[in-house]
C-alpha cells in the first residue's frame, strides 16, 4: 500500500483513540490511491482497524467538505471543482478511491501544497528562503508546513528567472545601524503609478540590510527626501549617519546633497562611473524589488499601474523574511528586537470582500464590495485593498479574502485611471515610520524592556563584525533571491478625513505618500478613504487581561522603555522602615479626530492616594490652560496671520524632578525574578504622584525661561518671546503644547529646541486638540466638535434617533414638577455635563443647556425629554462651530451680540433663579 515509508516518527509516538486506548505509530509515508494521485504524510498506526482520513487536515489544505444525508462531497474551497465523493454506511462516511463513485478529479494531500500557498502569500520570496526561515524559527505564524521546491512556479519564473548565480558576501563591513547607507534610484518606469510617480528612491542600511523606499515624480526630489529622512532617522535611532554611498548620477552628485552632508557631518562616497558593482548592495536591492513585484503582478494578472503597491508589499514581506547570512536574523528583528509575525499575510492581488463600514444600509442591500488585496498598512493593522465599486484604495480590517480566484485583470478597469492624475496627492510623504512598526501580536514577556536598537557596544555580535568593506557585483542574486534583504514598506501618514483632491490642489494642504489610498475613478477625481485601525479595541481592566493581549504587552514595553530612557528610577533593596507606594497599570485607547483607534496606550501610575503630605510630597498645584484661553489664542493667531502647530511630550511627568525620597513597588507583571522584594527609588516624577504635575510644569517653565521666553502675568501657561517685529506664542496644557509665530522659522526652531531637550511627538499643524477639531484657512479659523458630538450621541444611545431642526419647542414649559416621573439623576447630570463642554464651540445650545441644568437636583421625565431634544438637534447639526475670520478686530466693540426680540420661549423659571 505504501510507496514510501519512514521510521522517523518521534514527534508522533502514539495516537490516542476515542475510547482512550492508544496505538503506536510505526511509520510515516506516502500512499498511491491511483496512477495519478497520492496521499502524503500518512501515519502507519498499530492496532488501527480502519483507514482514516482527517476532515480537519483536508480543510487546512484548502478543501471544504459538504456532508449530505447519503454522501459527502470534498471540493476546493471556492466550490469551483469537486475533488471526490464518499457515501454513508452505518453512520460512517466511506470513500472507495478504487471506485468510480469516488469521482477522483484532483487531490494532492501534501503539506507542501500549503507551502506553495504560503509562498504565494509571502510575495514569492522562494521556497529556499521559506525553508530556512522555518528551520531556524525566525518568524511566528508558520507551523507544520513543508517547503520543498518539487515543481516550478510560473509566477516566480516570470518575475525572477536569471541566467546564472554568483558568490555571496561572506563578512560584515559595519557594526551598527546607520553607519553606512547605500542609495540608488530606479526608473523611469514604463507605466506611471496610480499616484503619478515614475521613480523609486531606495535607501539601504548596510548593517541590517533594512531598506526604505520612496516613490518620486522627478529625480530632482531626491535631495529633499533624503534630508528629511536623515534628520528623522538620526533622531529616532539616537545615532548618527556616518557615511552614504551612491553612484555619480546628477540626482546624488549635486550641491543640495553635498551642502546638507557638510552641514550634518556625513561623508558621501561615490562608486566609479559605469561601475554599479561598487554599489552592489543597493543595486541588488533594486533588482530584488523589481523581480518580486513582477511575480506578484503576474500572479492574478494585476494591472501594471499598481507597480508601486506591488513593490511596497514585496518590501514589507521580504524585510520580514530574508535572514542575515552572518547574524541569522531578519532585518525586522535586527531593528525591532523580536521576531516578526507573518500569519496575517494573503496573496497579493487575490479577490476580497470589503465590509461596508460606517454606511447606513438597507435591510436587503449588499453588506460588502468586491476588490483585491494590494498590501498592508504601515501605520495600523489594516489591509490595503482596491475597492472596485468605488475605484479607491482603502485601508480596512473588515475584509475577507478568497485566494482561489482567477485573474483580476478582467474585473478592474484602469485604462484611464490617470486621465486626471493626482500627482500632488501622492507626492513625497512626510517621513513616517523610520523604525519598523512592531507587529501587534504575541510577544514574550520579559522582566526588563529591551532596546529595539541593533546590538549595543560590547555585545557578542561585536566580536564578529570586521571593518573591511566589499564590492559585490550587481547580478549577485540567485533564482530565489536568497541573499537579498528587500526593502521595507515606505512610511505613511495617519488616516485623513475624506476630502476632494484635484490636480490643482495646493501642495501645502496635501499629506500623502507614494502608496497612500488615493486613486482616481475613470474620469473622476479621487478621495481619501478612511483607514480603520487594526489594534486592540478593548481596554483591559486588570493586568492579567492585558498580559493576555499582545497589543497591550507591546504598549507596556513601550512605557517601561520610557522609564529607562528618562532614568526615572533605580532598583534597590527596600530600606528598613521605608514607605513604599504601590503601582498599577492604566490602559486607554488613543483615537484620532475621526474616532479611529490609532494606538494602545499603557501607563504605569503610582497609587498616590497612599501618600502622606509632608513626607511623600509637599506643594502640588500646577496651572492648566483653560478653554477660554485656548480659544482666545486661536482668535489672536488668526488675526495676526499666525499658523499654529501642536506637539506633545511623551511621558511628560517622567521629566519632572522630585525632591522627596519616594519608593515605589515594581510594576505588576514585570517584577525582577532575581530581586522580587526590591523596590524602585524615584529620581523623577511618576504619574499618579500628587507632586507629579507640578514637577513637570516647573521643569518646562524653567527650561523655557532659560531660553528667553516670558511667562504670562495672568495666564502662567502662556509663554511668549519677541524678536524685532516678530512674536512667538506658546500655550501649555499639561503635556500638550500649542505654538506659533509670525515668522515660520521660529516655529521650526522651537520644535527642534524642544526635541533636543525632551522626547517629543511632533504632530504638526494644529487640527485636533482637547476634543476640538480645528481648520486653519487663509480666510480664518474654524473650530468645531463634530467627533465629540457623535461620540456623545453614541454614548447616550441617541446615534440612531430621528434628527430635528429646532433646538426647543416654542411652547416648551420647563418647571420643577413634583408630580412628574423621576429619571436617573446620574444619567441626567452626565448629559448636562457633556453638553456644557460642547457649549465651548456651540453657543447656539448654551441657553437651552443651562436651562435644563437648573433641574439637576431632581430631574423629571419632562426635563429628560427636553435634553434629548437637544441631542436630536445636535444630530441634525453636528458640524456647527465657531468661525474666527481673519478680519476679526480684537479689543473692540466691532463684534457685538445681537438680541433677537422675536425669540419666544414659554419658560417658567424657578423664583430662586436670577435672570438678566
Amino acid at each position: 500500500m505504501f510507496t514510501s515509508l519512514s521510521g522517523n516518527v518521534e514527534e508522533y509516538d502514539k495516537i490516542t483513540f476515542g475510547d482512550n486506548s492508544k496505538g503506536k505509530v510505526e511509520g510515516l509515508g506516502k500512499i498511491e490511491i491511483s496512477s495519478e494521485y497520492s496521499i502524503s504524510n500518512v501515519l502507519l498506526v498499530d492496532s488501527l482497524n480502519f483507514n482514516l482520513l482527517s476532515v480537519g487536515q483536508l480543510c487546512d489544505l484548502g478543501f471544504q467538505c459538504l456532508f449530505k444525508p447519503n454522501e459527502v462531497i470534498v471540493s476546493k474551497i471556492d466550490g469551483s471543482e469537486e475533488v471526490f465523493k464518499g457515501f454513508r454506511h452505518n453512520n460512517i462516511n466511506l470513500v472507495d478511491f478504487n471506485s468510480k463513485k469516488a469521482n477522483l478529479q484532483a487531490c494532492l494531500f501534501s503539506k507542501n501544497s500549503m507551502g506553495w500557498l504560503w509562498c504565494r502569500r509571502l510575495a514569492h520570496v522562494g521556497m529556499s528562503t521559506l525553508k530556512k526561515v522555518m528551520k531556524k524559527d525566525l518568524v511566528r505564524g508558520l507551523k507544520d508546513i513543508t517547503f520543498e521546491k518539487d515543481k516550478l512556479c510560473s509566477a516566480c519564473q516570470a518575475g525572477k528567472q536569471v541566467a546564472n548565480t554568483h558568490p555571496s558576501k561572506t563578512f560584515m563591513s559595519t557594526s551598527r545601524p546607520l553607519e553606512l547607507l547605500h542609495m540608488d534610484l530606479f526608473g523611469s518606469t514604463t507605466y506611471t503609478s496610480i499616484g503619478g510617480n515614475n521613480y523609486g528612491f531606495v535607501i539601504v542600511d548596510d548593517f541590517s540590510r533594512y531598506t526604505w523606499v520612496y516613490f518620486l515624480e522627478d529625480k530632482t526630489e531626491v535631495a529633499h527626501v533624503f534630508s528629511k529622512f536623515a534628520k528623522r532617522a538620526q533622531n529616532e535611532f539616537n545615532t548618527s549617519i556616518v557615511k552614504i554611498r551612491s553612484d555619480k548620477g546628477r540626482e546624488f552628485d549635486n550641491t543640495n546633497i553635498e551642502e546638507f552632508c557638510d552641514e550634518v557631518g556625513i561623508k558621501h562616497d561615490f562608486s566609479a562611473t559605469y561601475t554599479p558593482q561598487q554599489n552592489g548592495v543597493v543595486e541588488r536591492k533594486n533588482r530584488t524589488l523589481i523581480t518580486l513585484s513582477r511575480s506578484m503582478l503576474d500572479e492574478y494578472g494585476t494591472s501594471e499601474k499598481f507597480w508601486a503597491e506591488a513593490i511596497n508589499t514585496a518590501c514589507y514581506a521580504s524585510n520580514r523574511l530574508y535572514p542575515h547570512r552572518l547574524l541569522d536574523k531578519t532585518p525586522y528583528e535586527l531593528l525591532n528586537g523580536r521576531k516578526p509575525n507573518i500569519s496575517y499575510f494573503w496573496v497579493f492581488g487575490c479577490k476580497c470582500y470589503i465590509y461596508k463600514k460606517c454606511q447606513h444600509l438597507g435591510k436587503f442591500q449588499r453588506r460588502c464590495d468586491i476588490g483585491f488585496l494590494l498590501g498592508y498598512s504601515s501605520k495600523s493593522k489594516a489591509y490595503r485593498v482596491f475597492n472596485e465599486a468605488t475605484g479607491l484604495v482603502e485601508e480596512t480590517y473588515d475584509v475577507e479574502f478568497d485566494e482561489s480566484n482567477g485573474s483580476q485583470g478582467a474585473h478592474v478597469d484602469v485604462v484611464d485611471i490617470d486621465e486626471e492624475p493626482i500627482v500632488e496627492a501622492m507626492k513625497n510623504m512626510p517621513i513616517g515610520d523610520i523604525k519598523p512598526k512592531e507587529d501587534e501580536d504575541e510577544v514574550q514577556i520579559v522582566n526588563q524592556p529591551s532596546s529595539s536598537m541593533a546590538p549595543q557596544d560590547g555585545s557578542e555580535q561585536d566580536k564578529i563584525l570586521p571593518n573591511e568593506d566589499v564590492h559585490v557585483p550587481q547580478d549577485q542574486i540567485d533564482e530565489q533571491a536568497q541573499d537579498v534583504d528587500a526593502p521595507v514598506q515606505a512610511p505613511q501618514v495617519a488616516p485623513q478625513r475624506r476630502s476632494q483632491i484635484t490636480s490643482g490642489h495646493p501642495k501645502e494642504l496635501i499629506i500623502g505618500s507614494p502608496t497612500r489610498g488615493v486613486t482616481t475613478r475613470s474620469r473622476n477625481t479621487a478621495a481619501f478613504v478612511q483607514a480603520y485601525s487594526f489594534v486592540s479595541s478593548i481596554e483591559p481592566t486588570t493586568i492579567d487581561q492585558a498580559l493576555s493581549g499582545p497589543d497591550w504587552v507591546n504598549a507596556m514595553h513601550e512605557e517601561l522603555n520610557n522609564f529607562t530612557r528618562n532614568e526615572v528610577w533605580t532598583l534597590e533593596a527596600k530600606p528598613k522602615g521605608a514607605r513604599v507606594i504601590g503601582t498599577k497599570w492604566v490602559f486607554r485607547n488613543k483615537q484620532d479626530d475621526e474616532g479611529n483607534i490609532v494606538r494602545n496606550k499603557a501607563r504605569l501610575v503610582a497609587k498616590g492616594y497612599s501618600q502622606v503630605e509632608g513626607i511623600d510630597f509637599g506643594e502640588t498645584f500646577a496651572p492648566v490652560a483653560i478653554l477660554e484661553a485656548i480659544r482666545f489664542l486661536l482668535a489672536y493667531a488668526t488675526h495676526h496671520g499666525m499658523k499654529l502647530y501642536q506637539m506633545d511630550v511623551k511621558s511628560a511627568f517622567l521629566n519632572g524632578y522630585i525632591n522627596e525620597l519616594v519608593y515605589v513597588e515594581q510594576p505588576p507583571g514585570f517584577e525582577d525574578p532575581s530581586n522580587p522584594n526590591h523596590v524602585y527609588r524615584l529620581s523623577k516624577a511618576l504619574y499618579g504622584l500628587k507632586q507629579a504635575p507640578r514637577a513637570w510644569y516647573e521643569r518646562l517653565r524653567d527650561f523655557l525661561i532659560v531660553k528667553g521666553f516670558t511667562i504670562g502675568r495672568v495666564d502662567t501657561t502662556l509663554f511668549t518671546k519677541k524678536t524685532d517685529n516678530d512674536l512667538f506664542v506658546c500655550q501649555v496644557y499639561v503635556d500638550d503644547i500649542i505654538f506659533g509665530s509670525t515668522n515660520e522659522e521660529y516655529s521650526t526652531e522651537f520644535g527642534n529646541m524642544m526635541a533636543k531637550e525632551f522626547d517629543m511627538s511632533m504632530i504638526g499643524e494644529l487640527t485636533f486638540f482637547l476634543g476640538f477639531q480645528i481648520k486653519q484657512l487663509k480666510e480664518g479659523t474654524f473650530i468645531y466638535q463634530e467627533k465629540y458630538t457623535r461620540d456623545l450621541l453614541k454614548r447616550f444611545k441617541m446615534d440612531d434617533c430621528k434628527s430635528i431642526e429646532t433646538l426647543m419647542a416654542t411652547n416648551a414649559k420647563l418647571e420643577a414638577d413634583e408630580s412628574g416621573i423621576k429619571v436617573d439623576q446620574t444619567l441626567y447630570r452626565s448629559m448636562i455635563g457633556s453638553l456644557l463642554y460642547l457649549c465651548a464651540s456651540r453657543p447656539d445650545i448654551m441657553f437651552s443647556v443651562c436651562l435644563c441644568a437648573l433641574f439637576q437636583a431632581d430631574p423629571q421625565e419632562s426635563h429628560l425629554t427636553t435634553v434629548k431634544r437637544i441631542l436630536r438637534y445636535l444630530k441634525h447639526t453636528p458640524s456647527i462651530g465657531l468661525w474666527y475670520p481673519k478680519a476679526l478686530v480684537l479689543n473692540s466693540w466691532a463684534t457685538r451680540i445681537q438680541i433677537l426680540p422675536d425669540a419666544e420661549l414659554s419658560v417658567r423659571v424657578p423664583p430662586w433663579v436670577a435672570t438678566c
